[in-house]
């Protein structure tokens, strides 16, 4: 009987194989059992920080649209800090926490237009020191001066902005619109064009000159917080959110 167990047990498997369908050939690849698909979680994206409650800048921050007219003059924008990503990025390493590179394009867009040949403090040329507020800067070396020394004594030597927590978003705002002044959120029923130009949150008032203000005047530069807006719609990294 103990040899026929083996007979038995060789029929039964033969039996099942045949009830199962699959037919045997020589041209028939190997069955090779599939192993059940083991679906994870995404991960939830980590939530950008927020006072509570929310702070003012923060607040704008979640509620601002680009005015789409200004789109293509943004994107245009945009191809500079990419082609220049490089020298805004060695400006950020200057210091542990840093200044994020894209509001080093940001600002120097604001100050001097892009313009590699001006200070990023006021945006006079760097043959010399800085002609206008803060004026006589940097206080050391001598002209003409590259732009990352100009850069370095405007935000590290300066201002000491790598004390900021980049990553918040009020902190990050608040410093960006103090690097300009804050005569508009001290003085000024509006929000400030160095920010909020080219966003629903802007439409006319500016400082024209240092101290003088015109409530009919519109800024017509691309505030900082389009321009980071629309970067971060393109998936670049700015610091913050």
């Amino acid at each position: 009987m103990s040899k026929l167990v083996p007979i038995i047990c060789l029929v039964l498997a033969f039996v099942l194989f045949s009830a199962s369908g699959v037919k045997c050939s020589p041209d028939a690849e190997p069955v090779v059992a599939k192993m059940p698909t083991i679906f994870k979680p995404k991960k939830e994206e980590e939530k950008p920080f927020r006072y509570d409650p929310n702070k003012h800048h923060e607040k704008l921050w979640d509620t601002a649209e680009i005015k789409p007219s200004q789109v293509f003059r943004i994107d245009k924008s945009i191809g500079i800090y990419l082609d220049n990503k490089k020298r805004y990025k060695n400006i950020e390493e200057m210091r542990d926490g840093g200044v994020p590179s894209a509001v080093v394009f940001v600002l120097h867009g604001r100050e001097s237009t892009w313009n590699f040949k001006k200070h990023l403090h006021e945006g006079s040329p760097l043959t010399g020191r800085t002609k206008w507020i803060p004026k006589g800067r940097p206080k050391t070396g001598n002209p003409p001066f590259t732009f990352e020394e100009s850069a370095e004594d405007a935000l590290y030597i300066l201002k000491s902005l790598e004390k900021i927590n980049w990553s918040r978003c009020d902190d990050a705002l608040y410093n960006i619109e103090k690097y300009n002044g804050l005569g508009y959120l001290k003085y000024r029923n509006i929000n400030s064009p160095y920010l909020w130009s080219g966003t629903n949150h802007y439409s006319k008032g500016k400082y024209v000159a240092d101290g003088k203000y015109s409530s009919s005047a519109a800024d017509k530069q691309l505030g900082t917080c389009s321009i980071l807006l629309r970067m971060i719609d393109r998936g670049l990294d700015i610091g913050f959110r």
